[in-house]
């Protein structure tokens, strides 16, 4: 047996999105987001009810390798959990706990942490910086507000 200590970063951010929970909350689904996030396109979704549900997987390409995401929590209009395994080089944890603001917007804490499980999994975790991390949920930010006030996607980067 061989045990090790993590390599692991773990970022978070709060975000205010312009859409009540029951507008947004759907839209943090793997089906849902090929509407509005550009590029996004899993390869394989398995799910009951054909959205996201707890203990829905879905795969989409990774490299040479394929991601496997896994929801291991799910309240809707509350709070998801999500993991990702990238065999031989990362797991990852990524949750996003929603509630409502004032004038039907949403606050959303979003964290992600990716842990190191290889050696091809230690880059990954050097650049998850805090800079990547912020630049990344800008991306998503901007994206996600855009579609919930045209209901269109935005433009690709």
């Amino acid at each position: 047996m061989k045990i090790i200590q993590p390599k692991r970063q773990e970022h978070s951010v709060v975000q205010i999105w312009h859409g009540t929970p029951a507008q947004v909350f759907p839209l943090l689904c793997p089906v849902r987001e090929t509407d509005w996030i550009p590029d996004w396109d899993p390869k394989l979704v398995v799910s009951n009810s054909g959205l996201m549900e707890r203990d829905c997987i879905f795969i989409e390409a990774e490299g040479s390798s394929d991601a496997i995401w896994v929801v291991t929590g799910y309240e809707p209009e509350r709070w998801l959990e999500i993991y990702r395994t990238v065999p031989e080089a990362t797991v990852s944890r990524f949750s996003i706990a929603i509630e409502p603001e004032p004038e039907g917007h949403t606050r959303a804490t979003i964290t992600y942490a990716h842990t190191a499980i290889g050696a091809a999994g230690e880059p990954v975790v050097d650049e998850f910086t805090a800079q990547s991390f912020a630049e990344f949920m800008q991306h998503f930010a901007a994206a996600i507000q855009h579609y919930l006030t045209t209901g269109r996607m935005i433009a690709a980067a």
